[in-house]
C-alpha cells in the first residue's frame, strides 16, 4: 500500500503481527525468528487461501519491525520490563492535573539501594514509602523502614520485616505536621532561610517555628497501587478518619503515579549513591566491600535523608515546575508552594494525642482475667480488668473490645472505651525483664532465637530476656579484640556415604548346638613362626647362578645339596621376624621337616639317577 507507515504490507499481517507481539509479552523470552515463525501460522490460519499473497518475506519482516518502532533487542528483554514498556505512555504525553496544594497525592514504596545497621546490630537492606504533592512536587513524607526475609514456613513465618500498613499511615501523619529541624544540620535546610512565607505560616501554625524548610500538605486526595499495605482496612480506616479520598492506579500502569515514580529515580540518584553504604540497584552493580565499610543506623540514615529533603529537593529548580509569568524559568517545589498557598491560604489540621491514637493498628480481643493478649504478648492492668468478660455493645463482636497498639513501641496497649470516648492503658507483663525500648520486631527476632534454642513460643518470660540481650549487643557492638578468623569454605553438603550391600544378609544366625568344635594344635603356635633368612651368595660355578640370586631355601643353613632340592621364590611378605603367611605346603615344610637324605656317590651316574 503506497504512503502507508508500513510499506507495501498488507494491514491485516500488520494487525496479526500486532497481535502476536502483545500475546508474547508475558511469556520467556525469544528472538525474532520465533515470532515470524508465529506470524506465518496465523496468517495461515486467518487468510488460508490468499497465504501465498499475504505473507512477507524475513528481510520485508525486519524492515517491518523497524517501521513499527519494536527494538529486536527488546524481544530478550525481562518479562516485567516487556511489560511495562507496553504499558508505558504513548505520544503524545499527557501531564498529571493538580490546580490545588494536596488535591492529588501520589504514593509508593520502593527499595533505597542503600545498607543500614538494623536494630539487631546486623546490615540490612531498607525501604523507602514516599508520598509527594503533584502540583507543588514538594516530598510531604517519606518513611525508611528494614526490608528482611523472615524464617519459618510460609504463613507463619517471623522475623520478616518491610513496609507494612502503619509506615504509611506514619508517612501520612508526618505529612500532617512540619518537620522539625535538628542539631547539626546546615542553617540553609530551615524554613526560616527558604523561599517559603515564614513569619505568615508561624502566625498560622505556631509549630512551624524552628522547623525545616518542608511545606505541611494536606492530602486530599491519594493514589496508590494494588500493594496490601495500601489496600489494607487499617490504611483505610486512617484515610477515612482523615477525609482523605483513596484511588487505586490500573494495573501495570506506571502513569498512573508517573510522578513518584520518576522522584525515586531522582532519589537514587542525587542521595542514595552518596551515602556510605551504597549498593547499586542489582548485585552486578554492588561493590565487592560494602557490608565491610561503615554503615549508618536506621534512625541516622532517616535523619540524613529529612535533611536532604529540605536542603536540596525543597530548594532547587524542579523540571516539572514551570513560572506561570515565565515558561522558560524553572522554580523549586517551595517556590511553587509560596505561589500556591498565598492564593488558597493554609489550615493546619492539628492531631491530639487522643486522636494520635487511632492512628495505630487494632484488633478485637476479649478481655480475660489475665487481660488481653497481642501476638504471644500479655498485657494487663487494673483499669483493664474492669472490662473483664463485659459486652462491648459493638454490633457483631460481643465481648470483644477495640485494642490498639504501636509496632515501634510495643510495651502498652490502649483498650477504646467507645461509650466513654475514652482509652484504657495496659502495660506488657514482663516489661520489668526488659527495661529498655523495643520493637515489634526485635520481639519476633529474640522469638526466634528462642526457637532455635529448643524453647516454646509461649514462654514469654525467655523470650523478654532474649529481647533484652539482643538490646544490650546491639549497644555493645562486636569485640574489637575478638580475632574474626572467617569459616573454611566447604561447599554445599553431598552425601558421599555409597550403600554397601551385608554379605551376611539372609544368613540366619548359627544353631549352638550344632556348631562343632575345631580340633587342638597339635604343636606350640610358636613352631609356626619363623624368621626371615637371607639368601646364599651367589656361587661361580653353579650354572644356575643367575636363577639362584632370585631364589632362597626354604631350609637354609643345611647342606648345599640339600638346597638343590627345592627352589622356591622369595617373598616379599616374609620381611618380619616373624609371619605366618604362606601356603599349605610351606607351613607343611615347617611342621613336618623332610627326612634327611643319603649322601649320593661321586659317580655321574648316580648323580643323574638322583637328579631323575
Amino acid at each position: 500500500m503506497p504512503g502507508s507507515p508500513w510499506g507495501r504490507t498488507d494491514e491485516r499481517v500488520v494487525r496479526l503481527l500486532l497481535a502476536e507481539i502483545k500475546a508474547g509479552l508475558g511469556e520467556s523470552d525469544g528472538d525474532a525468528s520465533r515470532l515470524y515463525e508465529r506470524l506465518q501460522a496465523a496468517v495461515r490460519r486467518e487468510h488460508e487461501d490468499d497465504y501465498d499473497k499475504l505473507m512477507i518475506s524475513r528481510a520485508t519482516f525486519y524492515r517491518l519491525l523497524g517501521r513499527l518502532g519494536i527494538k529486536v533487542a527488546s524481544l530478550h528483554w525481562p518479562t516485567d520490563r516487556r511489560l511495562d514498556e507496553a504499558n508505558g505512555a504513548v505520544p503524545p504525553y499527557t501531564p498529571t492535573w493538580a490546580q490545588r496544594l494536596g488535591e492529588q497525592v501520589q504514593i509508593d514504596s520502593t527499595g533505597l539501594d542503600v545498607l543500614a545497621i538494623g536494630d539487631d546490630g546486623r546490615p540490612v537492606q531498607v525501604e523507602l514509602t514516599a508520598a509527594i504533592d503533584v502540583v507543588s512536587r514538594t516530598i510531604i513524607g517519606a518513611m525508611i523502614v528494614p526490608k528482611a526475609r523472615g524464617r519459618g514456613p510460609r504463613g507463619r513465618r517471623l522475623g520478616g520485616r518491610a513496609t507494612r500498613s502503619f509506615d504509611a499511615v506514619l508517612m501520612l501523619a508526618q505529612a500532617l505536621s512540619p518537620m522539625p529541624a535538628r542539631p547539626g544540620w546546615s542553617p540553609r535546610a530551615l524554613a526560616e532561610q527558604s523561599e517559603m512565607p515564614y513569619a505568615d505560616l508561624v502566625a498560622c501554625d505556631p509549630r512551624m517555628a524552628g522547623a525545616a524548610a518542608r511545606p505541611v500538605i494536606r492530602p486530599r486526595m491519594v493514589v496508590v497501587d494494588h500493594g496490601k499495605i495500601f489496600n489494607s482496612e487499617h490504611f483505610d480506616d486512617v484515610c477515612r478518619m482523615l477525609d482523605i479520598k483513596v484511588r487505586p492506579a490500573r494495573e501495570r500502569t506506571a502513569t498512573d503515579k508517573a510522578i513518584i515514580e520518576s522522584t525515586f529515580n531522582a532519589i537514587k540518584r542525587r542521595f542514595s549513591q552518596y551515602v556510605a553504604g551504597y549498593t547499586g540497584s542489582d548485585l552486578k552493580r554492588r561493590g565487592k566491600h560494602v557490608t565491610d565499610g561503615p554503615l549508618w543506623s536506621l534512625n541516622e540514615l532517616q535523619d540524613l535523608l529529612n535533611e536532604w529533603i529540605a536542603l536540596d529537593w525543597q530548594q532547587k529548580p524542579h523540571d516539572g515546575l514551570r513560572s506561570p509569568f515565565l515558561p522558560g524559568l524553572t522554580i523549586s517545589p517551595n517556590r511553587m508552594y509560596a505561589t500556591l498557598v498565598a492564593a488558597e491560604g493554609h489550615v493546619p489540621l492539628v492531631l491530639t494525642p487522643h486522636e494520635n491514637r487511632k492512628l495505630l493498628p487494632f484488633n478485637y480481643l476479649r478481655v480475660t482475667d489475665k487481660g488481653v493478649r497481642i501476638g504471644n504478648r500479655t498485657y494487663n492492668s487494673e483499669a483493664l480488668q474492669e472490662y473483664k468478660n463485659r459486652h462491648s455493645g459493638i454490633p457483631g463482636q460481643g465481648r470483644r473490645w477495640q485494642i490498639r497498639y504501636s509496632p515501634y513501641a510495643p510495651r502498652f496497649v490502649w483498650l477504646w472505651d467507645h461509650n466513654k470516648d475514652d482509652w484504657v492503658e495496659a502495660e506488657f507483663i514482663h516489661q520489668r525483664l526488659i527495661s529498655d525500648d523495643w520493637t515489634e520486631w526485635t520481639w519476633e527476632q529474640a522469638t526466634l532465637n528462642v526457637l532455635e534454642d529448643g524453647g516454646h513460643k509461649e514462654d514469654q518470660r525467655r523470650i523478654a530476656s532474649e529481647v533484652s540481650r539482643l538490646r544490650e549487643r546491639a549497644r555493645r557492638g562486636p569485640d574489637p579484640d575478638t580475632p574474626r578468623v572467617p569459616q573454611l569454605f566447604t561447599g554445599p553438603a553431598l552425601d558421599l556415604d555409597v550403600p554397601v550391600a551385608d554379605p551376611y544378609e539372609g544368613i540366619p544366625d548359627p544353631d549352638p548346638a550344632t556348631v562343632v568344635r575345631a580340633p587342638a594344635l597339635t604343636m606350640a603356635a610358636e613352631h609356626f613362626l619363623h624368621a626371615a633368612r637371607p639368601s646364599p651368595p651367589p656361587r661361580s660355578d653353579d650354572p644356575d647362578t643367575e636363577t639362584e640370586t632370585d631364589f632362597e631355601s626354604a631350609d637354609a643353613g643345611q647342606p648345599p645339596n640339600a638346597g638343590s632340592r627345592v627352589k622356591e621364590p622369595a617373598r616379599a611378605y616374609r620381611t618380619g621376624v616373624l609371619s605366618l603367611r604362606g601356603g599349605a605346603a610351606e607351613v607343611f615344610d615347617i611342621t613336618q621337616p623332610p627326612a634327611p637324605r643319603p649322601t649320593p656317590s661321586p659317580g655321574g651316574e648316580e648323580d643323574d639317577q638322583g637328579e631323575s
